[in-house]
């Protein structure tokens, strides 16, 4: 397998769930790892770039930044956790490494908990008319319902912090009708991955 075909596979959409509907842990935590090793990667490197171009001490660059600001990270991270977009929300660390430390965990668990309920409640609406509703869930797959309705909220609390589709399995657990309460309460895992996140790309300045 070519280098270009490895870095297409770890992007594929694929199912984690074996012949008898069980979660597959092992892929799934296998997957988790290798896309952590090459979201740092990227960012490490990238990072040494901007420190070597100057773009740290650039005041363009540090305008743009102090412009862009909190609703722009908000908006942004709320938009990647509402729609299924080929974006992650780790595009914005750049943009909030110079920020306190809480105020970058708020900002981001916040938006991301904002943007996944927005994505049951569009599950919940969805759910009221059959042909979208059968549309929806075909174009998630079979396996993410099959997720959702063996794990219940634990699906949403393993897609927090894995590569599983967290706002595909949102919007389905609104369309199956898991309970509201217990939908508020799994999707702040969301600040614990926002946490740490932030812990593991602090280290790495450090080391930088």
């Amino acid at each position: 397998m070519t280098f270009q075909e490895r870095v297409k596979a770890l992007f594929a959409k694929e199912t984690y769930l074996k012949s008898d509907g069980a979660l597959d842990t092992r892929k799934l935590l296998k997957r988790t790892l290798v896309l952590m090793l090459f979201i740092f990667l990227l960012y490490y490197i990238g990072f040494q770039f901007y420190q070597r171009l100057g773009w740290d001490k650039n005041a363009v660059v540090q305008r743009f930044i102090t412009d862009f600001g909190v609703p722009g990270v908000a908006l942004y991270v709320y938009i990647v956790d509402l729609f299924v977009l080929p974006l992650s929300v780790d595009l914005m660390w750049p943009f909030v490494m110079d920020w306190h430390p809480l105020l970058a965990i708020v900002v981001m668990g916040t938006a991301s908990v904002a943007g996944a309920f927005s994505a049951y409640l569009f599950g919940r609406l969805v759910g009221l008319i059959p042909l979208f509703r059968r549309w929806v869930l075909r174009q998630s797959g079979t396996h993410t319902e099959q997720l959702i309705t063996k794990y219940g909220i634990w699906a949403i609390v393993i897609s927090g912090l894995t590569p599983l589709p967290f706002s595909t399995i949102c919007t389905v657990a609104g369309i199956v009708e898991l309970k509201v309460h217990l939908v508020l309460l799994s999707i702040t895992i969301r600040y614990v991955r926002m946490a740490l996140y932030y812990l593991i790309f602090a280290g790495m300045i450090v080391i930088g």
